[in-house]
């Protein structure tokens, strides 16, 4: 494969109360083998000493924004999109670190195939116990590249921190949706998949810190967008015959979490509405 030194990134690194992790993932992509242009970290209104910090740090590369208002991940990573010069983006989260040749490997396989305007990478779970979880399977059993529509609607293999997209892509299908407080990535690569191929690099390029303060540990307001996302996508999901799968598995998982009652309510709601 050959590397394509045009294709100029810059990085969306959305914050809040992260000053103990930012340094290390703006570390690791000051470190990338294909340099990026620039690096847009987003601060969502932070109460500990990430500024402080972030001064500290001697790198022309960076810009720093302040938003006055929560936005949430959604809103801050729109906005860092927004102010974004180049014409590919790459996110990163604060607690996340890229591997040295995560974006080198991107650019190689873009470089080879024009056409895919989204390419991702595998990647592991860490999580606070301890516990690591490589993602997604590449076992061979799971769809991983080329048209993921029918897969990115029942099960998101896609993470964020792996994403190399284009930023007319993102612009096209209207970035992340900020009405969701949980899932708003898979929600943007079900749009992004209606849209273009999706690439991917079967490599481990991205370590993901999984903290019990995060959005993920709600299991309520991941239920609630899963119902959404359930009747945002009524349509594909039944095009691709998908419909039926991924309701049992919201069912499934809620029954997991003793919630089987209310989620159900909330999904017969949404779908039939």
């Amino acid at each position: 494969m050959t590397e394509n030194s045009d294709l100029k990134i810059s990085v969306v690194i959305p914050t809040y109360n992260r000053a103990n992790t930012i340094i290390k993932a703006i570390e690791s992509v000051q470190s990338q083998s294909y340099s990026v242009d620039e690096i847009i970290i987003v601060d969502d209104s932070s109460t500990d000493d990430t500024e402080s910090r972030l001064r500290n740090v001697k790198d022309d590369k960076i810009r720093y924004f302040f938003l006055e208002t929560n936005s949430g991940a959604a809103g801050a990573r729109n906005y860092g999109v927004s102010q974004a010069r180049n014409d590919m983006i790459a996110f990163l989260d604060s607690d996340d670190v890229w591997h040295p040749d995560k974006i080198k490997k991107q650019i190689m396989l873009k470089s080879e195939n024009k056409e895919l305007r989204l390419i991702y990478t595998a990647y592991v779970r860490i999580y606070s116990d301890s516990l690591m979880e490589i993602h997604p399977d590449m076992s061979g059993k799971t769809k991983l590249d080329g048209d993921m529509l029918s897969q990115i609607l029942f099960e998101n293999t896609v993470g964020t921190p792996t994403i190399l997209m284009e930023k007319s892509l993102f612009e096209e299908i209207n970035g992340f949706d900020d009405r969701l407080q949980s899932l708003e990535d898979w929600d943007m690569v079900i749009r992004a998949s209606k849209k273009t191929k999706f690439g991917f690099v079967p490599e481990v390029l991205v370590d993901a810190l999984y903290m019990n303060d995060g959005v993920t540990s709600n299991m309520a307001e991941y239920f609630r967008s899963r119902c959404v996302m359930m009747q945002k996508y009524r349509q594909e999901y039944l095009d691709t015959g998908t419909f039926n799968d991924a309701a049992g598995s919201i069912l499934a998982l809620a029954q997991k979490f003793n919630m089987l009652d209310s989620v159900q309510a909330m999904l017969l709601q949404s779908i039939s509405s």
